[in-house]
């Protein structure tokens, strides 16, 4: 269910032979929960499974759909199947860890493999609030594999709002009572938090 909800929120084209790619923070596998601060560097990704055409290039993007202040997290461009796509790529957008706003529980992040239909050089920047399926029709993407996580607010999130999108964690913060349900999943996800820690102990 939370793979689908995902899939409809970033990606409107339909796409053959997607499959998943090993992506993981350290020693903690994507498809779990995750802090800011525990994603604070790029992934280390392997897809190497993936059926991949050599003659082609390939993309590799992390988006939010949920992030009100910046769903384009990482973008690189122009991979060839075998290569280390956080040093032998071309870096359209560096990497920003997860900012999600204090309060407003988990946020859905996804970590897409693009095939390109040519070398993406000479491209612009685009907006950090761009849209992926827009993206995706600009550039002539075809996704082939997909890995998802969430994340939740600590203590990291108005440091890396400052430091990478200028921008001052006190304007989005609105002063209201927190609701029961948000007591019950922070708590929930300090619980799973502690376990998977535990797990590699």
């Amino acid at each position: 269910w939370y793979q689908r909800r995902v899939r409809e929120a970033v990606v409107s084209t339909q796409s053959t032979g997607s499959s998943g790619i090993n992506a993981e923070y350290g020693q903690v596998d994507f498809g779990t929960l995750l802090t800011p601060t525990t994603a604070a560097n790029p992934p280390q990704v392997d897809w190497d499974h993936v059926p991949a055409d050599p003659q082609k290039k390939y993309s590799l993007i992390l988006y939010s759909p949920d992030c009100s202040n910046c769903n384009l997290h990482w973008w690189q461009t122009n991979i060839s199947p075998g290569d280390d796509v956080t040093n032998d790529v071309t870096q359209l957008h560096d990497y920003i860890p997860p900012v999600p706003l204090k309060g407003t529980g988990f946020y859905r992040y996804v970590l897409l493999l693009l095939r390109q239909d040519s070398d993406l050089l000479g491209v612009v920047p685009v907006d950090r609030l761009s849209k992926l399926p827009e993206l995706i029709a600009e550039h002539s993407l075809s996704p082939v594999g997909i890995a998802f996580f969430q994340a939740a607010w600590d203590e990291s999130v108005g440091r890396i709002l400052a430091e990478k999108l200028g921008a001052d964690e006190k304007q989005f913060i609105a002063e209201r009572p927190k609701l029961s349900s948000e007591f019950y999943a922070e708590e929930l996800f300090l619980r799973k938090e502690w376990e998977m820690k535990t797990d590699f102990m």
